[in-house]
């Protein structure tokens, strides 16, 4: 998180001067009891859902991306990229020889395997050179659900909303760790019809 800071105050009430030393440091010790673990976790909570009602922004890392091939190979090349979720900035033919130069910004989370489907699909005519060239926010709102009335009759309710690419990426990093994933197993169920009659 970018440009987040939480400035937490608390209040402690110093011990009366009246005890003596053996009931301060018991005191001491029980003045939190079996609380201290319910504070931290209702201001973890709390933290949360400041941070959640500020519609927070997924930001993704993008690779600045040199791609060179022919011309008979540019079709195939535009077809990777775009299945990658890449933007092309650029595209200019080298003076005195056939080979294209295109400048692209590819996501760093779509750029696994991308050297080999490339060559797969240009025959090996087509070289890339990825450079880490800056951070991008992404703007769908990973938590998105239709509220308004508007959204509702756009979106239809909450169930039949697609996924949008920041709750993609979420839900991917989610399932790499081994964590709870909120989606539908079963996304169209109809019952099962048995076409073997008994007789």
């Amino acid at each position: 998180m970018w440009g987040l800071a939480f400035l937490i105050e608390a209040e402690i009430e110093p011990l009366t001067a009246q005890c003596d030393e053996v009931e301060a440091s018991h005191q001491q010790h029980e003045q939190y009891g079996i609380f201290r673990g319910q504070v931290m976790t209702t201001v973890k909570d709390a933290c949360r859902e400041a941070v959640l009602q500020k519609k927070p922004r997924l930001v993704e890392a993008m690779y600045f991306c040199e791609l060179n091939t022919s011309t008979e190979h540019l079709g195939s090349m535009y077809a990777v990229l775009g299945r990658r979720r890449a933007r092309v900035l650029k595209e200019e033919m080298q003076e005195g020889s056939p080979l294209f130069t295109v400048h692209a910004y590819l996501p760093v989370s779509e750029s696994f395997g991308f050297a080999d489907e490339l060559r797969r699909w240009t025959s090996g005519a087509a070289s890339a050179l990825l450079v880490l060239s800056h951070w991008e926010a992404l703007p769908d709102d990973p938590f998105f659900v239709p509220k308004t009335e508007e959204e509702i009759e756009e979106f239809g309710d909450g169930s039949s909303v697609l996924p949008n690419t920041a709750r993609k990426l979420i839900n991917a990093v989610r399932r790499k760790k081994g964590l709870h994933v909120e989606e539908k197993v079963v996304q169209h169920a109809t019952k099962q019809r048995t076409l073997a009659r008994k007789v």
